[in-house]
């Protein structure tokens, strides 16, 4: 990296810099640039001690980007603040940002107290089977729905079947199985299939109830906000929305920026959830808007990731009873 240095910098930005072997400095340049191989940045350059970082973030756009040579060491969380303003820095150990690169992570794992006993293949079956407890299941059918293998299916099923939770009808590939009882059925879904760890990122967008449409990414609406969209309230207080994405955890990072938003986890206004296994997107409710809610499966599970999630499920669940919800 280059750093080619205004005529009127301040002597002790040049001498800071050349203690970094990997940095070369250039004086007396028309203005301030930062050069890399990719590109060359006009910047601002300031100095900042570890005290007054944070207030670099507070201030108003100017013509050039700023860049920062921070004499400590800056934490994951500051420098994702600083990132997240589209500040560059070099810090006191010679870690850097540049714009176009690489951001710090901010999303993180989070995870419910119990283990969860179903993997993500069987999550989906079952919640088709606690959303749709009416319908006859083929081992087919179910296979093609849940996007599953159908020894998946097979293996679920005999399972459901030994604690009677469904009921086969038939014999051979074409019997077909139904829910004996949908609420134990759901009971037994919120025991067995509560999301065990998942990635998730605090971010503050204009309009969290109308995300835009991104190019292969699909969003939906869970926990205790689409609960209220489909006239099921287990909240009193108002909670920011929880969306899940289809994208995998390191994909999540640049989710706030391509809706129009920005990561933070002070004032944010909406949860993103990463969502590989698209267990949201199992039959999911489309509202008029084109924007996706979870099946009700998938919202109840969801409960359990934010503030007194036991209950919430729990009261969920209550009035859940035997309704099948749909729009």
């Amino acid at each position: 990296m280059l750093i080619a240095l205004a005529s009127d910098s301040d002597p002790q930005i040049a001498e800071s810099l050349r203690r970094f072997d990997d940095v070369e400095v250039a004086v007396d340049a028309p203005q301030s640039v930062v050069i890399t191989d990719a590109k060359a940045v006009p910047v601002r350059i300031a100095l900042a001690t570890g005290g007054d970082v944070a207030g670099f973030l507070t201030r108003g756009e100017a013509d050039r980007p700023l860049f920062l040579l921070v004499s400590a060491v800056l934490d994951d969380e500051m420098a994702a603040r600083l990132e997240d303003a589209g500040i560059g820095y070099l810090d006191g150990s010679g870690r850097r940002w540049l714009w176009g690169g690489k951001r710090t992570k901010r999303a993180r794992s989070a995870a419910t107290q119990q283990r969860r006993m179903l993997y993500p293949a069987s999550i989906r079956l079952a919640q088709l089977l606690a959303d749709h407890p009416d319908e006859p299941w083929t081992q087919r059918g179910l296979a093609y729905r849940g996007r599953a293998s159908q020894p998946t299916v097979q293996r679920l099923l005999r399972r459901l079947e030994s604690l009677k939770l469904v009921e086969r009808k038939g014999q051979g590939p074409a019997s077909a199985r139904w829910v004996r009882d949908p609420v134990e059925l759901r009971q037994w879904l919120a025991r067995e299939g509560r999301p065990r760890r998942v990635a998730r990122l605090g971010c503050f967008v204009r309009d969290p109830a109308k995300l835009p449409q991104l190019p292969g990414r699909t969003f939906a609406l869970t926990g205790s906000v689409a609960a209220r969209e489909l006239g099921l309230t287990v909240h009193t207080a108002e909670v920011d929305p929880t969306v899940r994405v289809n994208v995998v955890a390191d994909e999540l990072e640049s989710i706030p920026e391509a809706i129009g938003g920005f990561r933070t986890e002070s004032g944010a206004n909406l949860t993103l959830v990463a969502d590989p296994e698209r267990l949201a997107f199992i039959d999911p409710i489309e509202v008029s808007d084109g924007q996706l809610i979870a099946p009700p499966s998938r919202i109840m599970l969801d409960l359990f990731l934010e503030p007194r999630g036991e209950a919430a499920a729990a009261v969920f669940l209550d009035l859940w009873g035997r309704r099948e919800l749909r729009r």
